[in-house]
C-alpha cells in the first residue's frame, strides 16, 4: 500500500511524542475528554479549511466539502473527506467521485457509445465525459491544500489540549 503523502511522524516532534506516550499514561475518562475536546475544537476548523479551498464547483462541494470530518484517536488526528459511501442524487457516491474532484481528470478525454435513435435505428454518439472536471494536477485542488495548511495548526492544537487536559485533571485530583 501506498504511503499517504501528508503525513507528520511523532519522531520528528518531541512535543507529539510526548503527546502520544503521556496519552497511555492517563486515566481513561481523561483520554476521552482529550479526544472530545479536540474533535470538538478541530472539527468546525477543518471544515471550514476545506470549504475556504472549494473552486465553487457544485459538485466538488457535494463530494468534497460535504463529506469532510476530523475523527481523533489516542495515536493521531486523521482528516477526512469525500470518503462517504452515502449515495448521492444521481446514485454515485463520495467516495467514488472524490480522486476526481481532488486531482482532476484528462478533460479532453471523449467517450464513444451506441445509442437508440428515436426511429429505432442505432447511433455512435461521442462525449466529452470528464470536461465539467478540473484539469489534472498532482497537488490537488481542494483537500490537500487545506491539510498542508492544516496539518501544523492541528497538531499544536492536539498537544496544546493534552497538556491543558491533563494540568486540570491533576489539578482538579490534587486539591
Amino acid at each position: 500500500m501506498a504511503e499517504p503523502l501528508l503525513r507528520i511522524s511523532t519522531q520528528t516532534s518531541e512535543a507529539l511524542d510526548a503527546t502520544v506516550k503521556g496519552l497511555q499514561l492517563v486515566d481513561k475518562s481523561v483520554q476521552a475528554q482529550i479526544r472530545k475536546a479536540t474533535k470538538e475544537l478541530g472539527n468546525d476548523e477543518w471544515v471550514g479549511m476545506v470549504a475556504q479551498h472549494l473552486t465553487g464547483n457544485s459538485l466538488q462541494s457535494a463530494v468534497l466539502g460535504d463529506s469532510s470530518k476530523l475523527s481523533v484517536s489516542n495515536q493521531n488526528v486523521m482528516l477526512q473527506s469525500g470518503a462517504s459511501t452515502r449515495h448521492m442524487k444521481g446514485g454515485a457516491t463520495p467516495s467514488m467521485l472524490a480522486r476526481q474532484e481532488e486531482f482532476g481528470a484528462n478533460r479532453n478525454r471523449i467517450t464513444a457509445y451506441r445509442r437508440r435513435t428515436r426511429r429505432g435505428g442505432q447511433a455512435d454518439v461521442l462525449r466529452h465525459t470528464t470536461h465539467q472536471l478540473m484539469p489534472l494536477r498532482r497537488n490537488g485542488w481542494t483537500v490537500y491544500p487545506a491539510a498542508a495548511e492544516f496539518i501544523p495548526r492541528i497538531a499544536s492544537l492536539w498537544v496544546q489540549t493534552v497538556m491543558r487536559t491533563i494540568y486540570e485533571a491533576f489539578e482538579g485530583k490534587s486539591s
